[in-house]
């Protein structure tokens, strides 16, 4: 039984993330590829950059926001008790532009903390959240605008965009390159098509005020901002999208120690939005939630499932030989099914590349290889965690972490 779900699990949800991703396509993504939509109204945008020591990467983003094709928008940049040269740099740029505000919190307070500061000193409708070491598309707020602005689009709270991978020199920089496309993408499309979406990017986001203040904003003790916030928007009746178009080019980790810590923050601040959220369970109004949190909890529960399967091999199978012909039988059709996806998901993100993202192919078989074991560990390692600090925000506490490292390969 147990090992029948480890195999289903994994080669069910790949077989749903391909049916939904490719759906998606054809229903939204089958015509040729516009420039950028015509607006019937260009409402002013506020991009909020939240920002704690990142002095080193702060001019070249926010010199390129400020080359965006959009005629009416700002860039507050939120200083969270920085202690390096970073309020120097965003005070200077501010100085040479009118669209550069400048927002000094005097102690870091977390990144939740400092968007809601944000919110509060936007002068914008319409806010996109945007990391410090990312920058946007020259047409990329024209993607993210037209959801609030089309007809029918009134309860659109959030938007969500389509996050590349820049550095591509080293082995888990290329791994990640395949991961944005035949993981993330390809998921946000599928739950896109059968009607929650999981979580924004919370790279690039675009939300409509109102809304934020209607859901009461970020929470400030979840150490996943992004998570929690598009619950709070979908709890409260706020329709939230995927945008492929609208790119945003990020760094990602590409020192291990730097991708586990990543994910090991990733995981906690799901199970954190899964204890936070248990009540849409037996919330009527919030039923269409509850595939998302059934499959939340699936994936916890095969996590621990396989590490414990792992340890119990190694521990007492050896002993009395390993079934060696049926670990390899459904490593071959996990392995054989994670290279289907990826085929299916490249095919469909190959139009917003440049650069063949076929050239990665060969990389493919390393994530499930890796990525799910680290998966499964963090997971495991992330549950007690996320109670923890569930506890600790009781007492006040604020939800505060590091950026992971800019990529050996910058």
């Amino acid at each position: 039984m147990v090992h029948s779900f480890l195999f289903l699990y994994p080669f069910v949800m790949s077989i749903v993330w391909m049916v939904g991703g490719c759906v998606y396509a054809w229903r939204r993504e089958r015509h040729p590829f516009a420039e950028s939509p015509d607006l019937p109204e260009t409402p002013f945008v506020s991009i909020l950059i939240p920002c704690h020591n990142e002095g080193d990467v702060l001019e070249d983003t926010i010199g390129r926001m400020l080359q965006l094709d959009y005629p009416a928008y700002e860039i507050v940049a939120l200083n969270d008790g920085s202690t390096d040269d970073t309020r120097a740099v965003l005070e200077r740029m501010a100085a040479c532009d009118a669209r550069v505000r400048v927002v000094n919190l005097p102690v870091q307070r977390g990144k939740a903390r400092a968007l809601n500061a944000g919110l509060v000193a936007s002068r914008g409708e319409i806010l996109v959240t945007v990391d410090a070491d990312a920058v946007l598309a020259k047409d990329a707020l024209r993607f993210l605008v037209w959801h609030f602005v089309a007809p029918g689009s009134e309860r659109v709270g959030a938007v969500t965009g389509n996050p590349r991978i820049r550095n591509r020199g080293t082995l888990l920089g290329k791994i990640q390159v395949l991961e944005y496309a035949s993981i993330i993408g390809l998921i946000k499309r599928a739950q896109r098509v059968l009607g929650k979406i999981m979580t924004v990017s919370g790279v690039i986001a675009a939300f409509r005020k109102r809304a934020l203040v209607d859901c009461g904003m970020w929470d400030e003790d979840m150490v996943t901002d992004d998570i929690a916030v598009s619950w709070k928007l979908e709890r409260r009746a706020w329709d939230i999208r995927y945008e492929p178009r609208a790119l945003c080019f990020m760094w990602a980790p590409e020192r291990l120690r730097s991708l586990i810590r990543q994910r090991a923050r990733w995981a906690q601040g799901g199970v954190e939005v899964l204890i936070r959220n248990a009540s849409v369970l037996w919330t009527w109004k919030n039923r269409r939630m509850i595939p998302l949190y059934v499959e939340e909890l699936l994936g916890i529960a095969w996590a621990y499932l396989w590490v414990v399967s792992l340890v119990w091999t190694l521990a007492f199978d050896v002993a009395h030989g390993i079934p060696w012909t049926y670990v390899a039988e459904t490593g071959t059709w996990l392995g054989l099914t994670s290279l289907v996806q990826t085929s299916v998901a490249l095919w469909i993100e190959q139009r917003y590349e440049r650069d063949s993202l076929w050239r990665y192919y060969f990389y493919a078989i390393w994530y499930p290889a890796a990525y799910w074991m680290i998966g499964a560990f963090v997971v495991v390692w992330a549950v007690p965690k996320a109670c923890w600090a569930m506890w600790a925000a009781r007492r006040g506490r604020y939800a505060t972490w590091k950026s992971p490292d800019r990529g050996v390969s910058a």
